[in-house]
């Protein structure tokens, strides 16, 4: 009787399908570390782009804040020479208003008037005269309030006068200077008060 020994070959099956199976593995495992490596390049190459974004906005934002400095720089240079300017304009006007105040108070008085005294404090004038009548007094407040230098133009009072045998009209007159690009002084009640009394 013949007898055949198959166990060796049963045993190089054996190793063939694991070494089969090791050599798959293998495979799989370098594939998968192909893709592994492969996401990982691509992912690091976008993290570098977002970060090079990053960069150049942060860039961009240190640039603006810069312009914009620089422009409040300038807001500020601009208002403080508006500030000086409007300082220059109004000394300007307060040293010329006495010259043209007098010059209005002039063109403003009637012929048959005459200023006997004449104040300013604080923006506030006194007048005195004496007028030949009631309708010259009238005129002359008329006058003075179609000036643009002065303003609640008030009479206080008027009374009767002789003088060298004519009669004549005393009067008292208040009212608030304004000089056209200067200061303008607060208005008080007295005139508002003068007003009442006429």
């Amino acid at each position: 009787m013949i007898r055949v020994n198959l166990l060796p070959q049963r045993v190089s099956r054996r190793q063939e399908a694991v070494r089969q199976e090791l050599i798959l593995a293998g495979i799989g495992a370098v594939l998968l570390v192909v893709v592994l490596g492969g996401l990982h390049v691509a992912h690091a190459a976008r993290v570098n782009a977002v970060r090079a974004k990053n960069a150049e906005i942060s860039a961009d934002i240190e640039r603006k804040k810069e312009i914009v400095a620089e422009v409040d720089d300038m807001e500020k240079l601009k208002a403080e020479y508006e500030r000086k300017l409007s300082v220059i304009r109004k000394l300007k006007a307060n040293k010329t208003g006495p010259v043209h105040m007098l010059d209005e108070l002039s063109q403003a008085t009637p012929e048959k008037l005459q200023l006997l005294n004449l104040s300013e404090k604080g923006g506030r004038v006194e007048l005195t005269g004496i007028a030949v009548s009631n309708e010259v007094i009238s005129q002359f407040l008329s006058n003075l309030e179609q000036s643009t230098y002065f303003e609640d133009v008030y009479l206080n009072a008027i009374d009767q006068t002789e003088k060298e045998g004519v009669k004549l009209k005393n009067f008292s007159i208040t009212a608030r200077l304004v000089v056209p690009g200067g200061d303008r002084p607060p208005s008080d009640g007295a005139g508002a008060d003068a007003k009442k009394k006429k």
